[in-house]
């Protein structure tokens, strides 16, 4: 039995085209890096209006056979990944705040779903 688990999933639009970096001397695998761009929320009844916190998310995808696969990806795309959290510390660089980093383990292409959108109002 594990005691912890260290997997997402999250689901939302590239923010931008699919990235693949040039390799340096220490990167030992290919990678591409998407940006998700998702969007959350809730209620507040006191005011009576919808608080929106929406958030941007890099994700990693090493490996030779993601780089061909994902390469294509274009912003708009609307996306499923499925993955784990990824915390980077980098002292030796004076930055003293962690980094937080997805590194997918699987990567959908998704039709948008057609929730929200009013095709014809008359109201």
């Amino acid at each position: 039995m594990n005691l912890f688990r260290n997997s997402l999933k999250l689901r939302g639009f590239l923010g931008k085209d699919a990235e693949e970096p040039q390799l340096t001397r220490t990167d030992k695998v290919p990678y591409i890096v998407l940006t998700i761009c998702m969007d959350d929320g809730f209620w507040w009844r006191p005011a009576n209006e919808w608080v929106s916190h929406g958030g941007w998310f890099r994700v990693i995808c090493p490996g030779a056979a993601f780089c061909d696969s994902l390469k294509e990806m274009k912003q708009g795309d609307y996306v499923e990944i499925r993955g784990q959290l990824i915390i980077h510390h980098y002292a030796e660089v004076n930055l003293n705040h962690p980094v937080y980093e997805v590194h997918a383990l699987r990567v959908r292409r998704l039709e948008i779903p057609a929730i929200g959108v009013v095709e014809d109002y008359d109201g």
